[in-house]
């Protein structure tokens, strides 16, 4: 790749000596402008009525002689230009079959395909009817496939094809075709671009309830991307800013870097290996901004995690929307967020990662605004006893204006779901404080009949939440057993199989020891 040219009005192409070999030649801005005016002349000449044919063939001729040469110059200019005049003279089927032909010619340059594509992109929405615009990205896709100087071209024609897919009503149609490209692994397409695209490819497979495929491509996304994204492009407007001369003192992105870390920048610009110029393609322009595709990525996660009840990945989503440029400082937009963080993380099972993010949001200072949802984290942070229908009673209205979460069709699910929060809770506070209650007394405390009593506790005692014993026929239950497992009867075995073998030992070690003494021999 040449970043910088000697001459910048030089253009330069290969040509065949008789015997000489290959041998690069420097085209001139002359000659340059030279077969421009040839191809305006012959635009003109296709404009006359009937002239077209006879003109294009012209056209074809010329583009043969200069793509035989290796004129990179020339034969792009030509072959655009044999699109140009089929899109004067409204040909939409001539483009697409001359597109196809151009770029199967024999010894056709990669600059000519790329010229080709790019000026036919510019067509698309110029189509007259849905029909011809679905037939030329069709084309373009088809001329596009497997070729990595046209990828960046390759993955916008794909995602407009799924859009006017999707657009028609046909989810899995569209979702099909963006799962065709693997976009992660073009390296033209910048970052940005990239993110945009695999978080299509997510939304499209969970609109088709594709949850297995929508899981492996969210896979493809590190969130720490947005944030390197966001610095980079603050990083390259500084640059931008400071090389126009622009004052700069109030975009210095250095001044919270540390000592290392400003060396570590310097040694990298300072590097004697960088990327060419243009290396990446500009970002599509429609693409949202990165802190809104930020909001978008969990957003979308969000909607996976609910299928499958994942309350607790919920709810960290929630937590890394409410640190989202554009939500954290707006109290009208994080509060919401902070009521359903609470909500789900309520919902979420009993374990450790659970209890740390309890306890967590129980001391965040944003719950001051919100007292009834402050109230409910202290409750289950307290280890007293909640009585369910004085909580169903106080936090009735909040649950009823969280449709997201208790409206809907998995709105009972979650109200019995956090009932069974609340049992599950009062359980393990039980088990603190007793060590032995009748099933009767512990039906009262947790207002529910034996029966179920008995049901919520076997749950508890099974997952391993619980170590306690029921006696049924006494009617007891009984906290302070020590629930052993396998690996502590194995561990038990184990141990006092080492001690028998250290006995004998010692055994043995006397037993010769007096056998010496006494100079007693202990062969039989």
């Amino acid at each position: 790749h040449r970043s910088s040219a000697p001459e910048s009005d030089a253009h330069w192409s290969i040509t065949m000596g008789e015997k000489e070999g290959l041998k690069i030649e420097k085209k001139g801005s002359a000659e340059v402008a030279q077969v421009e005016a040839d191809i305006d002349k012959l635009k003109n000449e296709a404009a006359q009525p009937g002239a077209m044919l006879t003109t294009i063939e012209k056209m074809l001729a010329q583009e043969k002689t200069y793509r035989l040469q290796a004129d990179f110059v020339a034969t792009p200019r030509y072959c655009v230009g044999i699109l140009q005049v089929l899109h004067a003279a409204g040909d939409w089927k001539g483009i697409n079959e001359h597109i196809m032909l151009l770029s199967k010619r024999r010894a056709q340059l990669k600059q000519a395909i790329s010229a080709m594509v790019k000026e036919a992109i510019t067509y698309i929405d110029r189509a007259p009817n849905l029909e011809v615009k679905t037939e030329l990205i069709e084309t373009l896709n088809t001329v596009t496939s497997g070729k990595i100087f046209v990828e960046v071209e390759k993955a916008r024609l794909t995602r407009a094809l799924a859009k006017i897919k999707e657009e028609a009503g046909k989810i899995d149609e569209a979702a099909s075709i963006m799962q065709e490209v693997a976009v992660e692994t073009y390296g033209a397409l910048s970052k940005h671009e990239k993110l945009f695209f695999i978080e299509e490819q997510v939304r499209l497979c969970l609109d088709k309830g594709d949850y297995i495929r929508a899981q492996i491509l969210s896979r493809k996304i590190n969130a720490k991307s947005f944030d390197e994204i966001v610095k980079a492009e603050k990083k390259a407007a500084f640059e931008a800013a400071k090389k126009a001369g622009e004052d700069v003192s109030q975009m210095d992105l250095d001044k919270d870097m540390t000592e290392e870390e400003r060396a570590k920048e310097e040694k990298k610009k300072n590097a004697s290996m960088e990327h060419a110029e243009g290396y990446f393609e500009a970002t599509d322009p429609t693409i949202p901004p990165v802190p809104e595709l930020k909001l978008r990525y969990y957003h979308l996660m969000i909607r996976f995690y609910s299928h499958s009840n994942e309350y607790l990945e919920i709810c960290r989503c929630y937590q890394n929307i409410m640190e989202c440029e554009g939500v954290k400082e707006d109290p009208s937009k994080w509060t919401p967020v902070m009521k359903k963080v609470v909500w789900y993380v309520a919902l979420a099972a009993n374990e450790p990662m659970q209890q740390s993010l309890l306890h967590q949001i129980s001391k965040d200072a944003k719950l001051a605004d919100l007292p009834l949802h402050k109230q409910l984290m202290k409750q289950f942070t307290t280890k007293e006893i909640i009585h369910w229908d004085t909580l169903a009673a106080a936090f009735g209205s909040e649950m009823a204006a969280e449709a997201d979460i208790f409206g809907g069709d998995d709105g009972e699910k979650r109200k019995k779901d956090l009932r069974q929060r609340v049992i599950e809770h009062n359980l393990l506070v039980i088990g603190e404080y007793y060590s032995r209650v009748t099933l009767q007394r512990l039906g009262e405390l947790l207002c529910l009949p034996a029966d179920e009593t008995e049901k919520h506790l076997s749950d508890l005692v099974t997952s391993k939440k619980v170590s306690a014993k029921i006696d049924r026929p006494g009617g007891v239950v009984d906290f302070k057993t020590k629930a052993q497992g396998a690996d502590w009867l194995l561990n038990q075995w184990v141990g006092k199989i080492d001690k028998l073998l250290n006995t004998l030992d010692k055994a043995n070690h006397l037993i010769h020891k007096e056998a010496m003494a006494h100079k007693v021999s202990l062969e039989a």
